[in-house]
């Protein structure tokens, strides 16, 4: 699930929106242009449009989380640890970017800080928690029973 974007505060009718204005729209261009290019799986070009809104913005919540998202589906897991990570500075108790943040360590087989991450989800929310458990221990599982029968052969 996507986190709702940010909107712009337009400048009053007559007046030249200023510099402030003129950034975040720029930063909202950046953040619409690469969701388009995640909709099409487009993902290198979606990263490329979600750094420049966090260089425009650099407290801009939604371009980090969706960044992330872009690096965990190119597989640049350290890149998604470390933006995942930048997302929750802004935004800690928000239960997507910790959710994202587990999948990115299960990824890496970072077991213990993906449990981490779950002992954080628990105290705000079970639910998302047991989600996260439940990758867990899903891929903990696979990963002991993959390695056994890599070495019985």
């Amino acid at each position: 699930m996507t986190p709702p974007i940010a909107s712009a505060t337009p400048a009053k009718r007559g007046e030249l929106p200023g510099p402030g204005d003129v950034e975040r729209r720029a930063a909202l261009h950046a953040l619409r242009m690469g969701t388009r290019f995640i909709k099409t799986r487009t993902w290198d070009t979606a990263a490329v449009w979600l750094r420049q809104a966090v260089q425009i913005q650099p407290e801009f919540f939604e371009a980090y989380f969706l960044l992330g998202d872009v690096y965990l589906e190119l597989g640049r897991l350290d890149e998604a640890v470390e933006t995942y990570d930048r997302a929750i500075q802004l935004r800690p108790d928000d239960t997507n970017v910790h959710l994202k943040l587990g999948l990115a360590y299960i990824a890496k087989n970072n077991w213990n800080a993906a449990l981490g991450q779950y002992h954080t989800l628990r105290a705000l929310n079970e639910v998302v928690a047991a989600e996260l458990f439940d990758k867990l221990i899903y891929s903990f599982n696979y990963e002991m029973f993959e390695s056994h029968f890599t070495h019985v052969h």
